[in-house]
């Protein structure tokens, strides 16, 4: 039966073998916010279907156009040769690139015309008007000062690229503009490289983008260019590259960091290398179990959840801590001895931790309830861990020297003029009320959270915006539907709202695909025209060779011609399929096997789609501004996004739902310390420690500048959860020792000050985080915990003896035969054990992670 229970053990290599094999790691930041709020879905919508997730966008700055010009020619050229690494590299406009297949785009919106324009085409070639068109511009040709109009004449003397004005404006055609390419300067150019496969995972995003910047060097060094060239990256694989590797990052610093400061407060208490190492090789496989339980329930683990690891070694350490110091204080006893007078204070305390960072899935945001479920999995398994795994094989490698092991005393100084402490009290009050007495914190409304603190994708990006005069970044107006006709309809909705907004400057202009739809009613109304127009082919070539123009005039005539014939004899919707088509509609419009979509552009005149009245976009009236446009847009199928609008709509999403969570908290935190104390007296100071210590970080965040975003406002309900403890410890050990603070200090402060190091270590190792919210997760978590560690030791002691303090229940608790023996190291604690075991168990019930007052010194 023994040895069962030791194989058991090894079951457990089978789920965490199928844990780390499923493990993959997420870098979509949308995937960390919740799939039902509009702006979100929205994003998603436009991410996976406008987005292209294969486009890296390299950028060039020279001294002048002629040098920028020719690095972005040479880079082009050097890419697009390596055909198994792109599949198109585009550095100018693809209709100056090949003109030719601007005749099937045209041809296409052509036909997407309403019958009566389409009509009046017509009417222009027919034989008896034929000439006479030719004749207009064979002297527009003699009489025009203007080399576009020569050039294009030349190429069109029909004027068929003369489209009605609405969708020449919307609609980038042939012609010599560089805007999407180039700055108005010239010096600064887009290269938009596509790569040749799939860049599924992370990894791949990498090894590509390693191939391209090797091609970009190689151009550097051996095409001349010289260092006043700069070049920089941007688009998807740029920034999951970049996310990635600060992923790795935080996990390796944040971790690092952690157990360096778990290290040096060991050693500073303990001097013993022994039990340490054993402890950090607990503390790594709790970790590497907790990835592979993460892999085995989530699959995918995100980029908010990587901070995990150092919160959880933050709090796992504690049980070991406590543990050891009991084994300390008893050396002669054996593991199982302590395991049995230390299990249900362990066993509850992460049982109300696990709870507490559990409810976090109450939050409303995925990504913090995936990390709040892997730090309770990893509390969980921590207890079992330390509990069965840590003690056993220090008694046994060193049984003998135990007794003798050498311990650093902490000298605390006790209070002894209460006065003093009460003075502290009143001074941090009266500090906190003036720093706070002009308001608390702000709010950040924006997404920024969610970002990356240093990037040089996102500077890139906003280079590309100050350079081609683009300083704010239109909102997406999203417009789906099962078919193309159903979108038409939406889209013919949609547009006099806009140009009514656009009017009364609510915003500051718009761009709707209108005109780049396909209208399936128009083109069957068109088709028969279109192939009666392709078969008098011959008739227009014998009218041009007439009136003087040659064969290759009629070149571009020719290829639309027949692309209306191929477009005749054909059933269902038309879309065009060549390479300068494609690049076109994949701006504005998206082609899926059940759903398409159409993507509409909407200028803000300023910043007010931006900030708090963002959340009116979808229902809130507003009588000014584009929400009041988006108020009136239809609700089915039709979504308003942008970066800008997001961070305020998930901020009400939060703001909402932290109630729901801390609510729960609350209740529990009330029920715990019910149980604990028994006493209103001592409950009513465990929260004002709490209410206190929370000021206190609020006048901290005032001074410094931090504000409450979307992820460190979960940060209140886990100080509940966590902070609580202390001033349950302090209070507790008030009582054994007949309200003695420096008694209670002396047995105390190296248990409460370890605890406190390393999970505030934990928390506050993530402002090494490339995650601007897991920055300020930490900032929070680990002040608030400070806080409350230095209020509950320092001032709660002082409040209880003089508020709630009394005589001990049992005035000579010693042990029989103990009386008139100086206390020893080797000696029991004086608490009869029925007593003290009765305190672990209350401890339990209010998550006591620390041990209580049997700390040897």
């Amino acid at each position: 039966m023994k040895a069962f229970r030791h194989w058991s053990w090894f079951l457990l290599l089978v789920p965490i073998a199928f844990g780390l094999i499923r493990l993959r790691f997420n870098v979509e930041v949308l995937d960390l916010l919740p799939a039902d709020v509009p702006a979100v879905r929205g994003l998603k919508i436009y991410q996976q279907n406008f987005a292209n997730a294969r486009e890296l966008i390299i950028t060039v700055r020279a001294p002048n156009p002629r040098e920028a010009e020719a690095a972005a020619r040479l880079i082009a050229e050097t890419l697009s040769q390596h055909t198994a690494l792109t599949a198109a590299v585009s550095w100018q406009p693809p209709w100056i690139e090949h003109p030719a297949q601007a005749a099937e785009f045209i041809a296409y919106l052509w036909l997407n015309q309403p019958p009566e324009i389409f009509g009046q085409l017509t009417n222009r070639l027919a034989p008896a008007q034929l000439a006479q068109t030719l004749g207009a511009a064979r002297e527009q040709l003699t009489t025009s000062m203007s080399p576009k109009e020569i050039a294009l004449l030349s190429y069109d003397p029909l004027g068929l690229t003369r489209l009605p004005p609405d969708p020449a404006a919307a609609t980038p055609l042939v012609g010599d503009d560089q805007e999407l390419f180039a700055s108005s300067d010239g010096a600064f150019r887009l290269i938009f490289v596509e790569a040749s496969e799939d860049l599924a995972s992370y990894r791949a995003c990498i090894a590509w983008l390693e191939k391209v910047k090797h091609w970009v060097q190689s151009c550097r060094n051996d095409g001349g260019l010289g260092e006043e060239i700069v070049i920089h990256y941007t688009g998807r694989p740029a920034f999951v590259a970049e996310i990635a590797g600060g992923m790795e990052h935080d996990i390796t610093s944040s971790v690092g960091s952690t157990i360096l400061i778990i290290i040096a407060l060991f050693w500073w208490a303990h001097r013993r290398w022994r039990p340490l190492l054993w402890m950090l090789g607990l503390l790594a496989l709790v970790l590497g179990t907790t990835l592979a339980l993460g892999g085995l329930f989530f699959g995918t683990l995100n980029v908010v959840s990587v901070g995990f690891a150092a919160i959880l070694l933050g709090l796992a350490v504690d049980y070991g801590l406590v543990l050891y110091q009991e084994l300390l204080c008893s050396p002669h006893s054996s593991p199982s001895d302590v395991r049995r007078i230390l299990a249900p204070g362990i066993i509850w305390s992460a049982v109300t931790t696990a709870g507490a960072f559990l409810i976090l899935n109450l939050g409303g945001l995925p990504g913090l309830a995936q990390l709040g479920s892997l730090v309770a999995i990893g509390v969980s398994l921590a207890a079992v861990v330390m509990l069965n795994l840590f003690l056993p094989p220090l008694v046994r490698a060193d049984a003998t020297t135990l007794a003798s092991l050498p311990s650093v005393p902490v000298r605390l100084s006790s209070t002894r003029n209460s006065r003093l402490s009460w003075s502290a009290t009143a001074l941090a009050l009266a500090g906190a009320v003036a720093v706070l007495w002009r308001g608390l914190p702000t709010i950040d409304h924006s997404a920024n959270s969610l970002r990356p603190r240093h990037s040089s994708a996102y500077a890139t990006l906003e280079e590309i915006k100050i350079r081609m005069h683009r300083p704010q970044e239109p909102y997406w107006l999203l417009v789906g539907g099962q078919n193309e006709t159903q979108i038409a309809r939406r889209l013919d909705a949609i547009e006099p709202f806009l140009q009514r907004a656009s009017t009364n400057h609510q915003i500051g202009g718009f761009t709707l695909p209108t005109a780049l739809w396909p209208r399936p009613e128009a083109q069957s109304a068109n088709r028969l025209a279109a192939r009666r127009l392709a078969a008098q082919r011959e008739s227009v070539g014998a009218a041009a060779r007439a009136n003087g123009f040659t064969g290759s005039a009629l070149a571009f005539t020719d290829a639309l011609l027949n692309v209306w014939q191929q477009a005749g004899t054909r059933a269902g919707v038309f879309w065009p399929t060549n390479e300068l088509s494609r690049w076109i509609l994949e701006k504005f419009t998206a082609q899926r096997p059940t759903n398409l979509y159409a993507l509409g552009l909407i200028y803000p005149a300023s910043n007010a789609l931006a900030g708090p009245g963002a959340q009116a976009a979808y229902g809130a009236q507003d009588s000014n501004g584009p929400s009041a446009v988006a108020a009136h847009l239809p609700r089915d199928e039709v979504w308003l996004a942008g970066w800008d609008m997001l961070g305020s709509a998930l901020l009400d999403v939060v703001e909402k739902d932290f109630w729901r969570v801390l609510f729960p908290m609350t209740a529990l935190l009330l029920v715990s310390l019910g149980l604990a104390f028994r006493r209103l007296t001592e409950v009513l100071l465990s929260l004002f420690t709490l209410a206190f210590s929370l000021l206190c970080l609020l006048a901290l965040m005032k001074l410094a500048g931090w504000s409450w975003n979307l992820l460190n406002l979960m940060a209140l309900p886990l100080l509940l959860g966590t902070g609580v403890d202390y001033g349950i410890h302090v209070q507790l050990a008030l009582r054994r020792h007949g309200g003695d603070i420096a008694e209670t200090r002396h047995h105390v402060g190296r248990a409460l000050f370890l605890c406190a190091g390393t999970t505030v270590a934990g928390f506050g190792s993530n402002v090494w985080s490339s995650n601007g919210g897991l920055v300020s997760l930490g900032q929070v978590c680990a002040a608030g915990i400070g806080f409350a560690y230095l209020t509950s030791t320092w001032l709660l002691p002082v409040w209880w003896k003089t508020l709630a303090g009394r005589k001990p229940r049992i005035e000579d608790s010693s042990p029989p035969g103990a009386r008139g023996r100086p206390s020893t190291r080797d000696q029991r604690p004086s608490t009869p054990s029925h007593l003290y075991r009765a305190d672990l168990w209350r401890l339990g019930l209010v998550a006591a992670r620390k041990l209580p007052p049997r700390t040897c010194v």
